[in-house]
């Protein structure tokens, strides 16, 4: 139990292959290996946000939140609000206080969230569901 076989264990890990997978970000990769995307299963609790052509903004998702991951905001000047939704206000889940129980999805009595199974959700930025759940709405015709 000396230097020799501390020695071979180092060259020996040295010229052998990793033991790991390397996340498939190509811009964070300094050395080329090769990578595979891991299959999910298609039910995996993943981002999920507000149809907003549905949410009525009642807040239920908001109050029912362990995490409390959820903020209800004003739907911003240039989309059409829809006349279901009078208070004008819709949630955005902060995905990385989110814990991904679903329970927003499960207390929504309209039926609103659009949920996936997209689980990369990995960024140098703050993400959030608000670009999402706005894409769901009209632009407001300019006039």
């Amino acid at each position: 139990m000396g230097k020799p076989k501390i020695l071979k264990l180092i060259l020996k890990n040295f010229v052998s292959k990793p033991a790991t997978l390397h996340y498939p970000l190509k811009e964070y990769r300094v050395i080329k290996f090769p990578y595979e995307h891991t299959l999910i299963e298609e039910d995996a609790r993943g981002r999920h946000y507000a149809d907003l052509t549905k949410c009525t903004g009642c807040s239920l998702c908001k109050l029912d939140c362990p995490a409390d991951a959820i903020e209800m905001i004003p739907i911003p000047e240039g989309y059409e609000a829809p006349k279901i939704n009078p208070r004008k206000i819709y949630p955005v889940v902060n995905y990385f206080r989110c814990v991904f129980c679903y329970r927003c999805v499960t207390i929504c009595p309209v039926n609103a969230y659009i949920t996936t199974s997209e689980y990369r959700l990995a960024s140098p930025e703050s993400i959030d569901s608000s670009q999402l759940s706005l894409s769901t709405l009209k632009k407001a015709s300019g006039g």
